[in-house]
């Protein structure tokens, strides 16, 4: 058996145990469409129905194959299936695991026919204008081993929507989940947010839960210290920085001085530490954490905490550059929502996959696979997927293919047993 096939068939079977673990509550027909689905996209690198019916290369029309898939992204997936993969993702994130936040946006700027089209800012475009699309709001963790970002919560809504409230709703809706997930294994997050986060409603929300956090704070943010209220502005320009550390900043490692005080804030009287970073730009950030300090390596350990903020950031970029997360073209919400989930699902088996560099041979293989010439990387993503699709490019069937193999297994399996 050549290399190509033996890759080919290991990579199949992750796909294939992968989804299986994913939907294994679910009917068979649901099941076998998260399986089509994770694996089409893996191959074909695209969320394009029509491209992942090449992908799954099945013996009936093409058209056929679209119009199935169609009609599942148009039901509802089954809660266990959100659930089981959530569990599978909290377990690779450790004891102390650390979550960010952020929003972003798909743009459909030649858009007609998609339900509730909105109208958002594109953060792509360097003059920030506004344009016919969807607000996307995401909650990742980062994992133990790697700190590689896993959707844990990925929401497409838009504000003309019969039922939508606000942004701020969908968030909590996302944050309720990822602490509900806490509780059952009895442990605290810390949440990592951008200035967009600050809000008197978010602390309130993070005391409430008794959860950790990091929020940039903004430059309206007023605080108490000392029996009066101050702009927090009039307090960073007070100090220059005690504490000399280094980060890792937009790429580069700069030298940094930072200094932390003791405040409290509109939201409740309950007092936060304030990080002022100078250093970094000509602006010197200031971050609110309710993280205990009680050493040098407390605040180092917030400010880097914030740093990893770069990572949901990647993950957009990620989404959007190599799946063409901006190019859906189904057109209900429920069906774009179904689509994301499933997208989020394919890049969470990467995650997976990422998590075992250090311990799997195969994944080097993938790696290998990608043709990547970069020596130094801190996120694999890229290598892990390009050389998922290389690798699945010499796959003659499809993944229903392999099914059939797995039944004549445990067929044959089965026959030993009786025979003994």
């Amino acid at each position: 058996m050549s290399n190509f096939t033996t890759n080919t068939y290991e990579m199949k079977r992750d796909i294939y145990n992968f989804s299986k673990k994913v939907s294994e509550g679910s009917s068979k027909p649901e099941s076998k469409f998260v399986t089509d689905m994770i694996y089409g996209i893996s191959k074909s690198k695209n969320i394009l129905l029509s491209s992942i019916a090449d992908a799954l290369n099945e013996d009936i029309k093409k058209i056929n194959v679209i119009e199935r898939l169609s009609d599942n992204l148009a039901l509802d997936l089954g809660e266990n299936i959100d659930i089981d993969y959530s569990n599978m993702a909290m377990d690779i994130l450790g004891e102390e695991p650390v979550f960010l936040l952020d929003d972003s946006d798909i743009v459909k700027p030649k858009g007609s026919k998609f339900e509730d089209l909105g109208i958002v800012r594109d953060g792509s475009d360097e003059k920030k204008i506004y344009k016919k699309g969807y607000h996307v709001t995401e909650i990742v963790g980062l994992t133990e081993e790697m700190r590689q970002p896993i959707s844990l919560f990925s929401k497409i809504h838009s504000s003309t929507s019969k039922d939508y409230i606000s942004s701020n709703a969908v968030t909590f809706e996302g944050l309720d989940k990822i602490i509900e997930l806490l509780k059952v294994r009895k442990l605290k997050g810390t949440f990592v947010n951008d200035r967009g986060f600050d809000s008197n409603a978010m602390f309130n929300y993070y005391f409430d839960k008794k959860q950790y956090f990091v929020i940039r704070l903004t430059e309206k943010r007023k605080v108490y210290r000392n029996h009066k209220w101050y702009k927090i502005t009039t307090l960073r320009d007070a100090y220059k920085g005690k504490v000399k550390i280094k980060l890792m900043f937009q790429g580069e490692e700069k030298e940094c001085s930072v200094s932390a005080i003791r405040v409290q804030i509109t939201a409740r009287k309950k007092w936060i530490n304030v990080l002022f970073i100078y250093g970094l730009s000509e602006t010197p950030m200031m971050l609110a954490s309710n993280i205990a300090i009680k050493s040098k390596e407390d605040i180092i350990r917030i400010a880097r905490l914030y740093m990893n903020r770069w990572r949901i950031e990647e993950y957009f970029k990620f989404k959007k550059q190599e799946y063409k997360f901006e190019n859906i073209r189904v057109r209900t919400l429920k069906a774009i929502n179904n689509l994301n989930k499933l997208l989020s699902y394919t890049i969470g088996l990467i995650a997976m996959l990422s998590e075992k560099i250090k311990k799997r041979k195969f994944v080097h293989t993938i790696i290998k696979e990608s043709n990547s010439l970069r020596e130094k990387v801190y996120l694999w993503y890229y290598q892990i997927s390009r050389g998922i699709y290389n690798i699945l490019q010499m796959a003659r069937t499809g993944i229903r293919a392999w099914y059939r193999i797995r039944k004549i297994k445990e067929y044959e399996g089965q026959i030993s047993i009786f025979s003994n």
